[in-house]
């Protein structure tokens, strides 16, 4: 019988404000298995392990974590924090080793206040979130026209293949 290896994904998930929970009680399970469905969609052909940490925080905390790293003291609903070099990725489409991909930050204050003005329910837009951020993490950039049309195309190729 040969054993063949496959794509593992570790989601580390750290609750710091109580709304996440109250909110949807199963937040932890949801936001793993959405983001694994997301890793295995950009490396399908991978066979190691890959590891990201989600922070569950408040506004507070996201605006400090916004000052201290890009030097803006506002709350935002989603912040990446790339653990590889963006070329990193760029050079290797089959990864062959275990990599940390990285952390992100989400805002309970800022999700929910950005719903009121979305088309998007809580958790369909915490989707787009953690898509957003995971790209973020294997170095796509909105920087540019291009580099949006680019990622902006693949967030959407990932929503609707996450349904």
């Amino acid at each position: 019988m040969m054993i063949t290896k496959s794509l593992m994904v570790k989601v580390n998930i750290v609750v710091e404000e109580k709304q996440w929970k109250k909110n949807n009680k199963k937040i932890e399970f949801f936001l793993k298995k959405i983001t694994k469905k997301i890793v295995y969609q950009l490396f399908p052909n991978s066979n190691s392990a890959l590891e990201i940490s989600i922070l569950l925080t408040h506004t507070k905390g996201m605006r400090n974590l916004n000052y201290k790293f890009r030097k803006i003291n506002k709350d935002t609903d989603v912040l990446s924090f790339p653990a590889q070099e963006k070329k990193f990725f760029k050079n290797n489409k089959k990864i062959k080793e275990n990599i940390y991909l990285g952390d992100v930050a989400l805002s309970f204050g800022r999700i929910n206040h950005e719903i009121k003005n979305s088309i998007l329910d809580f958790n369909n837009y915490l989707k787009k979130m953690i898509i957003h951020a995971v790209l973020h993490l294997v170095g796509y950039e909105h920087d540019n026209d291009k580099n949006y049309k680019k990622m902006n195309a693949l967030e959407n190729k990932i929503i609707k293949n996450l349904k």
